[in-house]
């Protein structure tokens, strides 16, 4: 029945094909973005996927690699294999969610000998760190107080 469907009419082949093709977020895979708990134990599982692909830094920053940096090398210009073996950082959103996908055991700092990421565990040049020394979130930003016209002429507390 399935094979006459995807044979017999185009409309019907042509929405089979194009489903396969692009990848919404109905395609996705639930175990991709989903927060897994362990059944046995009740606790939260950590993504295997995430710890595979990305790097936490102690400053509490995830870095990854670039996408496709192995992929047809000798057919890409120097340009892009030079610039393809550096890591990328990732927004706070992702760093965010990616926080919530591995337990807290993977948030904590890791101290490795001969670490190759050591000198990037450090942020220079910003007056507060994302993390504090007791692992809660800092404002990197302070807040802006309005004078009392601005705040009238925008804000009402009604």
């Amino acid at each position: 029945m399935l094979g006459r469907l995807a044979q017999g009419s185009g409309l019907c082949a042509t929405r089979i094909s194009s489903s396969s093709t692009c990848r919404g977020i109905a395609n996705i895979p639930a175990h991709e973005y989903h927060i897994r708990m362990d059944q046995k134990v009740g606790r939260k599982r950590p993504n295997q996927d995430v710890l595979d692909r990305f790097k936490r830094l102690n400053n509490g920053m995830w870095i990854r690699a670039v996408p496709g940096k192995n992929k047809l090398r000798y057919m890409k210009d120097e340009t892009w294999q030079t610039t393809s073996m550096y890591y990328e950082t990732c927004t706070k959103d992702q760093c965010e969610m990616l926080d919530k996908l591995v337990t807290p055991y993977w948030l904590r700092p890791k101290h490795y000998p001969n670490d190759p990421y050591e000198a990037y565990h450090v942020r220079h040049g910003i007056s507060s760190p994302r993390v504090n020394d007791k692992g809660n979130f800092v404002r990197e930003r302070r807040k802006v107080l309005l004078d009392d016209s601005t705040a009238s002429r925008y804000f009402s507390d009604c």
